[in-house]
């Protein structure tokens, strides 16, 4: 059943400024539920995009994030560095969410008023 479906497709974002990372897509209630959180993910790509999606959780997580709030036509609205475990974000408007593992992209992968892409 696609609702409970837990392998994530992969993609490809890229920033305006020629950023490039593999992400995982968070599509259905269960992956968005885990996020980045997934057993695993994070040896087998750089984020992961969730979608729909305009606020995020930390919780049981045991590594710092990236995080950027991006809205419906892929323009960021918020960056928040290095999200600690045991916190909450929310940005009112947004529609994507991407989610990086602190370190491992150039920060900032994105600025705020830039647009990003899917490939």
């Amino acid at each position: 059943m696609l609702l409970f479906e837990t392998k994530y497709r992969k993609s490809t974002v890229e920033s305006e400024n020629g950023c490039r990372a593999t992400v995982g897509i968070a599509d259905t209630w269960i992956k968005r539920l885990h996020g980045f959180k997934k057993k695993g993910l994070s040896r087998s790509v750089e984020g992961v995009v969730i979608h729909p999606c305009s606020s995020i959780h930390t919780i049981g997580m045991k590594f710092d994030i990236d995080v950027y709030f991006l809205d419906q036509k892929l323009r960021v609205l918020r960056v928040y560095p290095s999200v600690g475990p045991y916190r909450c974000k929310s940005v009112p408007g947004a529609r994507y969410v991407l989610e990086f593992k602190s370190g491992e992209v150039v920060f900032p992968f994105a600025n705020i008023g830039e647009n990003v892409r899917f490939t």
